[in-house]
């Protein structure tokens, strides 16, 4: 694991990198970002963030792609990960709980930002 807490969040959105990259850093918490999964997946080999905050749909990697990719590799397997994603379905739901591969699943549309960084840090304290 990382010697200090790092987030790395993956997300094609602008907006939401730059939401949740400031409110990490107003916990004291540092970043790195990534507009797509292959960038992202790039990423964690290269930095090993203690957790990753991984949108569903992206261009060039989605998220089930990185997660698969993730949990294949040995080295980075235990990475804590928190979907946070627009997808609200059952069948995505089961997808990524089948593949183990997520601590958390929260939909975008119904979580304040505030909750986000809660469900991260307490990812953090797991480790």
């Amino acid at each position: 694991m990382a010697e200090q807490r790092l987030v790395c969040i993956i997300d094609d959105n602008d907006d939401i990198r730059e939401i949740y990259r400031m409110k990490f850093a107003s916990e004291g918490i540092e970043t790195i970002t990534a507009a797509d999964g292959a960038e992202g997946l790039r990423l964690i080999r290269e930095k090993r963030p203690s957790v990753v905050l991984l949108d569903i749909q992206m261009p060039v990697m989605d998220g089930i792609a990185v997660l698969r990719e993730l949990k294949g590799d040995a080295e980075i397997c235990k990475t804590p990960v928190i979907i946070l994603s627009n997808v609200d379905s059952d069948d995505m739901f089961r997808t990524v709980t089948d593949l183990g591969a997520a601590e958390y699943y929260l939909v975008k549309s119904l979580v304040d930002p505030q909750r986000v960084i809660d469900v991260a840090l307490e990812a953090l304290q797991g480790e």
